[in-house]
């Protein structure tokens, strides 16, 4: 049997203990600026020494290396202000080939958004040239991951890594 009616539960319930919860404005995510990217041709100026031992951090980039990068085409890719990528490639017989791929992973921008912007840059550079197969050489396949999802098969395997193909359909 219940005793009182309705208005007996307010006093109880203000014997309850209180729980206040503290609100804190919510950290606001960093928004990363887009990764941009532009083709430049061997005439166009090229990266700066420091830009290149950013981008290819811990790899050896000869002399030799260097003027190869610097007499090929090449897609810079910029995260805000600061190059973050590049992907040098020469043109031969209706074959885009990229042969170096440096990446800069001190920068906000993922490697995954860097590689994805240049290998787009790349695929369009190729189509655009005329040509129908996209040819990454190992020092290039930095991305492995994202190559096959993208239609990129392995052609050839060695100690040095493996090659990278994509075929364009005519």
């Amino acid at each position: 049997m219940c005793r009182g009616g309705a208005g007996d539960l307010a006093p109880w319930l203000l014997l309850l203990p209180v729980v206040r919860m503290q609100t804190e404005p919510a950290p606001t995510p960093q928004v990363l600026p887009p990764v941009q990217v532009r083709v430049v041709g061997p005439d166009a100026a090229c990266l700066s020494p420091a830009d290149l031992r950013r981008l290819f951090r811990g790899r050896r980039l000869t002399p030799a290396r260097r003027e190869r990068i610097a007499n090929s085409g090449r897609v810079v890719a910029a995260c805000g202000s600061r190059i973050v990528g590049v992907a040098a490639y020469e043109r031969v017989d209706g074959v885009l080939r990229v042969h170096e791929f440096g990446v800069d992973a001190s920068t906000p921008c993922t490697l995954d958004q860097i590689a994805t912007a240049l290998l787009d840059a790349l695929e369009v550079a190729c189509l655009a040239g005329g040509g129908r197969r996209l040819v990454l050489l190992p020092r290039a396949a930095v991305a492995s991951h994202l190559l096959r999802p993208r239609g990129f098969l392995t052609i050839a395997e060695g100690c040095a890594g493996s090659w990278f193909e994509k075929v364009f359909p005519a």
